[in-house]
């Protein structure tokens, strides 16, 4: 009877061993920068709303859709992959007027809470680092799905792999960071769209 009940102890701490290791897994997410957009615009005097993107960035993602409030998310871009779709645009906007990529190579973004906002939305709170400077920013965010890939029920490439996607936009004052180079000609309100998907990390 002590045998069967020391197994039996053992088994079950074995399984809630790996359910436990299951659930961290499931709420471990990497950025997927092939289907993630990261654009930036602005107001060019009146005439146009132009804009440019971040292709090159990375980060990490701890989700539980059962919890998602209790979010965290880290994001980097580096300004290598700055584009805009104009070349001399883009050496400008890498000059020291702007992002100064020379001495700030990189500009993060850290979570730092979430609060509901209604069905799959919510306040995302962080801290923006770019140009050495870091402050506070919010970001509206909408969380679009968690579950297996959507292409896995006919490519086996994608089955069991998860992924969730998200969308997010914000406003920010570029002047803040010290860009205040031709404001308020080409605006100093500066806004975030972002697309984000992430793959779950196996």
């Amino acid at each position: 009877m002590r045998f069967r009940w020391v197994a039996w102890t053992c088994a079950a701490a074995v399984f809630l061993t790996a359910a436990l290791t299951q659930i961290a897994r499931a709420d471990t997410w990497r950025l997927d920068p092939d289907h993630t957009e990261i654009r930036f615009s602005w107001n060019h005097m009146g005439l146009s709303r132009q804009s440019g993107e971040f292709v090159d960035a990375f980060g990490r993602l701890v989700f539980s859709p059962t919890d998602p409030v209790s979010g965290r998310v880290e994001i980097t871009a580096l300004l290598t992959g700055l584009r805009s779709g104009v070349p001399a645009l883009d050496e400008m906007l890498r000059s020291p007027d702007y992002f100064d990529a020379s001495q700030h190579p990189r500009i993060t973004f850290k979570s730092s809470g979430v609060t509901r906002s209604g069905e799959k939305q919510g306040m995302l709170k962080g801290d923006l680092t770019l140009r050495g400077v870091t402050r506070p920013v919010t970001l509206s965010a909408r969380w679009n799905f968690t579950g297996e890939h959507p292409l896995s029920s006919f490519n086996p490439t994608y089955r069991g792999k998860w992924v969730s996607g998200f969308s997010a936009t914000g406003l920010i004052r570029r002047s803040e960071w010290g860009m205040t180079q031709a404001v308020p000609l080409v605006s100093d309100e500066i806004r975030l769209d972002i697309e984000a998907e992430f793959l779950r990390v196996d």
